[in-house]
């Protein structure tokens, strides 16, 4: 619920309750004439009406202060896995919605000619080598020249290269997961011939959840990376994570800063796209926990509550939401301890003496 609602259901709660009670009781006090007045007058002097409101002494106490915002969930890690050989897909080994582990086949490509070409480099580095082996031989024995020693030599690097070049073109036949997640979609069928750069599966990793909010540029100096937070779902219960990053330029239209929480995801129980609270912990704050009945507005337009001071006069004082909670709000703003009006406030003005009537807690 919104910050003014809770006021106006407040305001309207401390007003109800007050005509309802018939506390509308007051006091008389006397003033003594001016020494300016008639001495010969001995009638009664006027009496002054003292209102009386209902005080409880109100001491502050620890509260985690959070700072709540709505964020998406997204997973942590999510890729298109392409092809990096131009083929014909031969075999898909794997499901929409399965689960894969890292370097788990894919797909495979038809080999078509790459294995006959890698016989033929295997063939080209024997020779190569053995033409090496007789001149390094010969070159011993100063029956051979450097220059065809070196030449020879050449010629064995090129049949390696060769051959490596070969083997990689049938390792890129086979179409592995970069790392364990989900097959969220497949974009092939067997018998479709792909190109360089084509995607055949998306994975993603849900094993740790992230949540993407958006923090105003009033909050986002006290946002830091490694902060803890916690992630509510609807339905899912809670999640602990901590901030992971933070973004140091501000969206052009909304002026907000984006901002990633990181959680384990267990079980793979939250999934991506989804509506999540994010309460950042921002460490202990002394604070008071009220009605919203008590809350009150000055002349300004001031959210806060009325007290009777030392001298019973009331006072305002501003006040600052830290939490809502079901037992009240936690509001900031005040002294330690104060003698706060639970009942009369929406009667009396700043600067009024009343009698303050204590109550329980």
């Amino acid at each position: 619920m919104s910050k003014s609602v809770w006021i106006a259901l407040g305001l309207l709660l401390g007003v109800s309750t007050w005509i309802g009670s018939g506390f509308l009781s007051q006091s008389e006090e006397s003033i003594v004439p001016s020494s300016g007045s008639d001495s010969g007058d001995l009638s009664p002097p006027p009496k002054v009406k003292m209102p009386t409101v209902q005080t409880r002494l109100a001491k502050a106490g620890d509260v985690d202060q959070v700072l709540d915002l709505m964020g998406v969930t997204a997973a942590n890690r999510s890729v298109e896995v392409d092809v990096q050989s131009k083929g014909i897909i031969a075999r898909l080994n794997i499901e929409t919605g399965a689960s894969v582990k890292k370097n788990d086949l894919l797909a495979t490509l038809d080999p078509e000619d790459r294995e006959v070409r890698l016989r033929e480099a295997r063939a080209v580095v024997k020779l190569r080598q053995s033409e090496f082996d007789a001149a390094l031989k010969l070159s011993k024995k100063n029956l051979q020249s450097e220059t065809e020693l070196t030449r020879a030599e050449t010629n064995l690097d090129s049949a390696r290269a060769s051959l490596k070049s070969a083997e990689l073109e049938i390792e890129r036949t086979q179409i592995r997961a970069p790392f364990g997640g989900i097959i969220e979609e497949k974009f092939v069928e067997i018998g479709d011939f792909v190109d360089v750069g084509q995607a055949v599966y998306k994975i993603i990793d849900l094993s740790k959840i992230k949540v993407q909010g958006q923090v105003s540029e009033y909050d986002i100096s006290i946002v830091k990376v490694g902060m803890p937070a916690s992630l509510t779902f609807l339905g899912e219960g809670n999640l602990e994570g901590i901030v992971t990053f933070v973004s140091k330029l501000s969206d052009s239209v909304t002026r907000t800063f984006k901002i990633e929480v990181t959680a384990p995801n267990k079980e793979l129980a939250i999934a991506s796209g989804r509506t999540a609270k994010i309460g950042l912990n921002l460490g202990v704050a002394r604070a008071h926990l009220l009605s919203p009945a008590v809350l009150t507005l000055d002349d300004q337009g001031r959210i806060g509550v009325k007290i009777v001071d030392a001298e019973d006069e009331v006072r305002f004082l501003p006040v600052e939401l830290i939490s809502d909670t079901p037992g009240g709000m936690w509001l900031s703003g005040l002294p330690e301890a104060v003698n706060l009006i639970t009942m009369g406030h929406e009667f009396v003005a700043v600067g009024q003496r009343v009698i303050s009537v204590p109550t329980n807690p």
